[in-house]
């Protein structure tokens, strides 16, 4: 049962990625939409496990440059590689912009 429920779960994040990298980069909505898809595991009080960094107020050089690491495959992981491979550049310079600017 579990399997089924990560399997499904990543498949609807994919879906999520995919859908909102189509939309225009740059944009301050852009930048959010593509934070939601992070915020289920990386808020803090998020998914309650310790073990998964919460992104609020974390360097948006050290964000990008962990997941940029994760997409080129420098850095092992579990799921962060399969999502981080569906984000361009631009998204990910959006993306830690956002949690850089929110404190915790």
């Amino acid at each position: 049962m579990t399997v089924i429920f990560t399997t499904m779960t990543f498949a609807l994040l994919v879906a999520v990625a995919n859908a909102q990298s189509r939309m225009p980069t740059g944009s301050t909505s852009h930048a959010r939409n593509l934070a939601a898809t992070c915020a289920a595991c990386h808020l803090r009080g998020g998914a309650g496990d310790t073990a998964i960094a919460p992104l609020e107020g974390r360097s948006a050089d050290e964000t990008a440059a962990t997941l940029r690491a994760f997409k080129s495959g420098a850095r092992s992981g579990t799921v962060m590689p399969q999502l981080a491979r569906g984000y361009s550049d631009a998204d990910i310079d959006a993306m830690a912009a956002w949690y850089a600017a929110r404190h915790p």
